[in-house]
């Protein structure tokens, strides 16, 4: 039976509450996940996946540098690496040591959005279909050849934790499709045109605010949904600080909370979280929240 370290946390996008699909499917396929090595890092809880896999006695280690690694590979010998949001580069010398590479599950159908925010991205471009290419991991972001690829539809009222929890579950599906020929070396795979490579930012918190005389209402309900969890869509509606969890645009207003964007349509707030308070829709925060 090959052996597999897996690489990162499945934390596809920012802000979500992650799953381990990918992971869970190479278990149910009685892969042998002889080790998980997660980016070190400052948690109120461990990840869900760490969790999984101390369940399971799987060796967990914690990396806060890729220097770390090299220790880890020669300790297990591993066939191949799976890997899935680790949220480091792994440098060229220690993809080669592993017989079969590494293969990255990336949440876009590259080379559009190389980078950490290919979810949230697609939401703000208010793209209508996205999908998961799986990769052989290089030391270039998310340039390795394509082994699989498939797209998925974006429904228009797709949330960020929705879209997450379909391309995990597409993901996993494609890699367990594939490697049978990935450790059996004969896996086809196609090179990426570099020329159409388009790459994601980071997302950062000053990006929270709405901007309503700047930006139009489409693109702030975009932002809800990708801003969904982190870093969030905020504004203060009569005189409280509230983020936004849900809005549509739309040519009138529906209540007083809707809010008059720069392209002269609204932002209708469908739901929100005033500060101190519990997620609410507009009418319950009209009946009872206001001061």
């Amino acid at each position: 039976m090959s052996k597999i370290i897996f690489f990162g946390n499945e934390q596809l996008a920012q802000g979500i509450k992650a799953q381990t699909p990918i992971f869970d499917a190479l278990i149910a396929r009685h892969y042998d996940i002889c080790a998980l090595v997660l980016p070190a890092a400052r948690l109120r809880k461990p990840f869900v996946i760490a969790q999984r896999a101390a369940a399971l006695q799987i060796p967990i280690h914690y990396v806060a540098s890729a220097r770390e690694i090299p220790a880890i590979t020669r300790q297990y010998q591993a066939d191949l690496g799976v890997l899935a949001a680790f949220g480091k580069i792994i440098p060229q010398d220690i993809i080669d040591s592993f017989p079969c590479g590494i293969v990255n599950v990336h949440p876009s159908l590259l080379p559009r959005y190389r980078g950490t925010t290919p979810i949230e991205t697609a939401l703000l471009n208010h793209d209508d279909t996205t999908g998961v290419s799986i990769m052989r991991l290089t030391a270039q972001m998310d340039a390795g050849p394509i082994l699989a690829q498939k797209s998925l539809p974006i429904p228009a009222d797709a949330t960020k934790q929705a879209l997450y929890e379909s391309l995990a579950q597409l993901g996993a599906q494609l890699l367990i499709d594939i490697l049978p020929g990935v450790l059996a070396k004969n896996a086809p795979e196609k090179p990426q045109d570099d020329t159409e490579a388009t790459f994601t930012t980071k997302l950062e918190k000053d990006l929270s605010e709405l901007k309503f005389a700047q930006k139009a209402a489409q693109r702030l309900a975009d932002e809800v949904r990708a801003y969904a969890g982190f870093p969030k869509s905020k504004t203060i509606l009569l005189g409280t600080p509230c983020t936004i969890t849900a809005a549509h645009a739309a040519p009138v207003a529906q209540t007083e909370l809707d809010q008059l964007c720069a392209d002269q349509q609204y932002l209708v707030i469908d739901r929100l979280l005033p500060a101190n308070s519990k997620e609410m829709d507009a009418k319950s925060f009209l009946n009872g929240f206001k001061h």
